[in-house]
C-alpha cells in the first residue's frame, strides 16, 4: 500500500493542486472522478454518510484508474478516529476546527507512532502497512509522507494560525468559510465586511506562515482567482454536486 505522497511532493515544488471532495459513499464515484485527472480526492467523513468499509472502497476504486492521492475528513480532532482513518490507508488528514497549537500538537501525535506520536501500532495487521507486508517501509516513511491537514474555522483559530502553523507535522491549514462566518454569527453571509475581512485575515497569515494554504472554492472563475491570490490547494468538486449540477443543467436545457 505504500507510495510516497504525490499532492505533498507537488506542493513542495511550488505547483498548484486541485481536489475534489467524496462526500457519497459510492466507490464508483470515486473511480469516476478519480478518472477525471484530479490532483487529490477528499473522503468526507464529517458530513459525508461513508464508513471506514466504504472509505477503504473508494481509495481501492480511485487508485484503481490514478495515481490521485486519497485523503480523508474526520469528523473530529479524535485520536481513536484518527487513528481507525490512517490504518484505513489515506495518505492524508484532514482535522475540523483545529483553534489552538495544543489541538494541532494532538492532531499530530494521533497521527503518528511514538516516539513522535502517540498512536497505537497496529500496522502488522492494518491496510495502512499492507497487511504486514509493507509495515516496515510505511513506519519508515510515514512522518515524512503523510499530510496532515488543519482547518482554521472560528475567528480564535484565525489568532492562533502562526502558532498552529508552527507546530512540527502540521503541512496545511485550510480556511473553512462556513463555519469561519459562523463563529462570529453570520454564517454564510460572505459579503459582509466583517466575514470577507476576517476569511482575508485568515489568508494573509497562512500565507506568510510555512503551511500550505488551502480553501475549498466552486466553479472555475472562483477557483482560478484564489489560486491568483497565493492558495496552493482548493477542494473545487464534489460528486455529490457534479452529478447535481450536470442534472439540473441538462433539465434546464431540455425544457428550454
Amino acid at each position: 500500500m505504500y507510495r510516497p505522497n504525490k499532492l505533498k511532493e507537488k506542493l513542495k515544488a511550488g505547483e498548484k493542486a486541485a481536489a475534489c471532495w467524496l462526500f457519497s459513499n459510492s466507490s464508483d464515484m470515486a473511480e469516476i472522478v478519480a478518472g477525471a485527472g484530479f490532483d487529490a480526492l477528499m473522503i468526507d467523513h464529517e458530513h459525508g454518510s461513508g464508513s471506514l468499509e466504504t472509505a477503504i472502497d473508494q481509495h481501492r476504486a480511485a487508485r484503481s484508474v490514478s495515481d490521485v492521492t486519497v485523503l480523508m475528513r474526520v469528523p473530529w480532532n479524535d485520536t481513536v478516529l484518527i487513528k481507525r482513518a490512517l490504518d484505513t490507508g489515506m495518505e492524508g488528514i484532514m482535522i475540523p476546527s483545529v483553534n489552538t497549537a495544543e489541538e494541532a500538537k494532538a492532531a499530530v501525535a494521533a497521527c503518528r507512532y511514538p516516539p513522535t506520536g502517540i498512536r497505537s501500532a497496529g500496522f502488522g495487521a492494518a491496510r495502512a502497512g499492507g497487511y504486514g507486508r509493507a509495515s516496515q517501509e510505511y513506519r519508515d516513511n510515514l512522518d515524512k509522507d503523510l499530510m496532515i491537514i488543519c482547518q482554521i474555522e472560528t475567528k480564535e483559530a484565525v489568532g492562533n494560525i502562526e502558532s498552529i502553523a508552527a507546530v512540527d507535522g502540521v503541512d496545511m491549514l485550510f480556511i473553512g468559510p462556513n463555519d469561519l462566518s459562523g463563529s462570529i454569527n453570520k454564517l454564510a453571509e460572505f459579503d459582509d465586511p466583517e466575514v470577507k475581512a476576517l476569511f482575508e485575515e485568515a489568508r494573509d497569515r497562512i500565507i506568510a506562515s510555512p503551511a500550505f494554504l488551502g480553501c475549498i472554492s466552486k466553479g472555475p472563475e472562483q477557483t482560478n482567482d484564489l489560486f491568483a491570490q497565493g492558495f496552493d490547494f482548493l477542494l473545487c468538486a464534489g460528486d455529490t454536486g457534479l452529478v447535481s449540477s450536470a442534472a439540473g443543467n441538462l433539465l434546464k436545457s431540455l425544457k428550454k
